[in-house]
């Protein structure tokens, strides 16, 4: 993961020309829209709200596409499959099925097709506790917020910030997985059987077809969801609840709803800002959307939301972001592997309400290392401690399933068949 993000920071050297690209588009767009007479609040809403939002995410197309032609590299070698196979052991434990580290490498393009894919894992519970973790994983719309954020705080060291939160999203999904095991699904593991293709060198016009469908899904799905919000943030920051337009930001509809909710992610980032609060809302629509909103706030009011941020704080609301309730399509894709409308929900609650407490934990605890109120031996104390627990808690689940099952020691040894061979 750390060679692959690496890669991918290559496509960081296109930004400058891109943004030139833009802004020379932008200016033409200006000059266009001048010539034919249009007034200023068409011109606002197509520089600001349309073209300011959608610039700010398609700026990061070549480093998604270096991304996803690494992923299409790992698959089209064989080595997914051998993934699954080493993996299996572990999953088992934490109740899931070596097949599922399928879904969480396809998660990292896009969290839908991740999701999708875990209709190959027989196990209807295994099925369900897949669909739900796999958004977990940093997906291509979070690559735009973790490259921006690692590379705007944390400068020569962002490649390590950045790859911290892949193996972040490990530690997560070990956890959720053992409570989701422990508190809602209770049930014997399955063994894990998978014919492993032959390790072969891929295919060039497989992998560039593969790397060219998921881009153009990129675009035709995160633009056109991007479009919309960016041009509702814009009309919902022009106006105020009187619908007169050009009010002071602090009088628009926008900052009047995000500052009675704004409380909320005081915890996370450590202020309180209606700013921070509605770009978080947009991320739980798209997770594109967190940039793009940024961008459109930014452009209309002239205020740098970063300044708002601390690294602590920054790091704490990537987190936030990453973990939280996926987007929309996300949604839709868990709540047809849930097989309803009650459970999607409770799963999106756990999701995001998992997120908050990480993010705040991160926050508070950050801020107290740095103030000096509780010292790093501690928290490493406190680590180990934790570790311990959920090593006990496994073995303890992994236990209690096996004694459940008529035919444990069978299973058993055909498992540790399965695995030698």
């Amino acid at each position: 993961m750390y060679i692959i993000y690496q890669c991918g920071v290559v496509g960081k050297y296109t930004e400058n020309l891109i943004a030139h690209f833009f802004e020379n588009i932008s200016i033409l767009i200006d000059r266009l829209l001048s010539n034919i007479g249009a007034s200023s609040f068409i011109k606002d809403l197509v520089l600001q709200g349309m073209f300011g939002g959608m610039s700010s995410v398609l700026g990061f197309i070549p480093q998604l596409t270096i991304l996803f032609l690494c992923i299409s590299f790992l698959e089209s070698t064989g080595y997914m499959a051998r993934i699954a196979m080493l993996f299996d052991r572990f999953f088992r434990r934490l109740g899931m099925s070596g097949k599922s580290i399928i879904s969480f490498m396809l998660g990292l393009g896009c969290s839908v097709p991740g999701i999708m894919s875990s209709k190959i894992i027989e196990n209807e519970k295994e099925r369900k506790m897949t669909s739900i973790v796999t958004p977990f994983i940093p997906c291509s719309a979070k690559l735009p917020m973790i490259s921006l954020f690692s590379s705007y705080f944390f400068h020569e060291h962002s490649g390590i910030v950045a790859v911290s939160f892949y193996f972040l999203s490990v530690v997560v999904m070990i956890i959720s997985s053992f409570l989701l095991k422990k508190f809602f699904f209770s049930y014997s593991s399955s063994t894990y059987i998978s014919e492993l293709p032959r390790y072969q060198f891929p295919q060039v016009k497989y992998m560039l077809d593969d790397v060219l469908e998921n881009v153009k899904s990129f675009i035709i799905r995160a633009g056109s969801m991007i479009l919309i919000s960016s041009i509702l943030v814009w009309l919902l920051l022009s106006f105020s609840l009187e619908f007169q337009y050009g009010v002071p930001i602090e009088e628009s509809i926008l900052a009047q709803v995000g500052s009675k909710i704004s409380f909320l992610l005081i915890p996370v980032i450590g202020k309180n800002s209606w700013e921070i609060t509605i770009s978080a809302i947009q991320g739980l629509i798209a997770k594109e959307q967190v940039i793009s909103s940024f961008a459109v706030i930014q452009e209309v009011s002239g205020t740098n939301l970063f300044s708002y941020f601390t690294p602590i704080s920054t790091y704490a609301f990537v987190v936030f972001h990453l973990f939280s309730a996926p987007c929309i399509a996300a949604v839709s894709a868990m709540k047809h592997e849930l097989g309803g409308t009650l459970k999607t929900i409770v799963a999106i609650l756990f999701q995001t309400f998992l997120a908050w407490c990480l993010a705040s934990g991160i926050n508070i605890t950050g801020t107290w290392l740095s103030q000096g109120n509780i010292k790093l031996i501690d928290m490493s104390i406190i680590g180990v401690i934790f570790l311990i627990g959920i090593w006990i808690m496994c073995q303890k689940t992994h236990s209690n399933a096996c004694k459940n099952c008529k035919n444990s020691q069978t299973c058993h040894m055909k498992s540790e068949q399965i695995v030698n061979e």
